[in-house]
Order: C-alpha cells, then structure tokens, then sequence
C-alpha cells in the first residue's frame, strides 16, 4: 500500500470542524486533564495522545470507556495521565487507569478493566519495561482479540507482535499502522479518507 503524509495541521483543523477539542465532560476516574502535545521521542514516536484519541474513535465509533495499563511510577506520570485524561474526553469518553507493579500484575489489571468498568479498548502508551516485556504484551493481545475490544499500541513492534494498530507521528506526519486481522477481529475500520495514511504490518508470527 502506498502511503501519504498527513499534516498535523490537517488532524487539528479536522478536530475544530468536528468540535472534538478536548472539553471538560465533568469529573472522570482519572486526574483532571491538562493539554495535550505530542512528544518527540526519536524517529517514528507514537502520535500525541489527542490524535490517538481521535483516530480511535474514527475506526470504532462506539468506543467511549478506555481502560489504560500502565507501569507504576513511570517517569511523568502524573502529567501524562492529565493528558491522557483530556484526551479521552476530546471523545466524551471515560478513562480507567489499571496501574501495574510488575509484568505478573498486568493480567489482574485487565481483568479489572474488562470486567469491573467494562472498557471498550485497552491503551498502551509507551513501552515501560513492564507492560511491553514479552508475557505481559502477548497477554493483552491474545486478550483483547479474545474479548474483541481493540489494543491501541504505543509504537510498530506491538503491531508487528499481532496488536491491531498504533497510531504514530514522524516529521509532523500522522499514520495509522495496521494488522489487518487483528483489527477486524476488533472491529477497527479505517475511514477511506485515511486509508492513505494507513501502513499494513504483517505479524511476525
């Protein structure tokens, strides 16, 4: 497939049209939200937490309550849970947050998640150490294609493990990067207005 650049620019015009800047919806199960900006963390860095956001919301519609699994005590986590926060209310969603202590706790967690606060996709966002170590990310894959909610990947390699996407920034780019059977098996539909943007990635298994 080839695939095109998608300014920024773009992403953000798109939200003011749609009015899907991030509002208050009220109190939430995470921190009060601050705003959100992508960071650059070397080449091919996962998109801001807005765009992912908003990128999930346009491939499964119906998702409002993210369930996000989280290493305990990563570096600014207290900020990044504010944005992840205000993210998720860009969509008038819910934001549950499964703290890990280590790679064994991860399963309890997402059984929380799923079953307590009935969360419609799992967020990862970024790899910890912990969440992303090779047990607990074949977990939450094998899991969320079980329960058929959707895995929103910090970066490719989770993708090329069989997560269904990662949404990913680079040189002010947006793309969509895509397992194609992971994400029917979740339900994940690219608008044909993005399917430029998308990047299919094979499981390496």
């Amino acid at each position: 497939m080839h695939t095109r650049s998608l300014s920024l620019l773009s992403v953000l015009a798109a939200f003011l049209a749609m009015g899907t800047m991030p509002t208050s919806t009220g109190p939430s199960p995470a921190a009060s939200a601050s705003a959100d900006k992508p960071t650059h963390a070397g080449p091919n860095p996962g998109a801001g937490l807005v765009q992912q956001m908003f990128f999930l919301k346009k491939m499964r519609s119906d998702v409002k309550r993210i369930g996000l699994v989280w290493k305990r005590g990563a570096a600014n986590q207290e900020k990044k849970i504010e944005q992840a926060n205000r993210a998720v209310a860009s969509i008038q969603g819910k934001l549950y947050v499964g703290y890990v202590e280590d790679a064994s706790s991860v399963a309890e967690q997402f059984r929380l998640l799923t079953r307590k606060h009935d969360v419609q996709a799992i967020w990862v966002i970024e790899n910890d150490g912990v969440v992303n170590a090779s047990a607990p990310q074949k977990y939450l894959i094998k899991n969320t294609i079980k329960e058929g909610i959707p895995l929103l990947a910090p970066s490719q390699d989770w993708v090329s493990a069989g997560a269904p996407v990662a949404i990913m920034e680079n040189n002010g780019s947006i793309q969509i990067m895509l397992n194609e059977q992971a994400a029917e098996a979740t339900a994940l539909d690219v608008p044909e207005k993005y399917q430029s943007n998308t990047k299919l990635v094979a499981a390496a298994n």
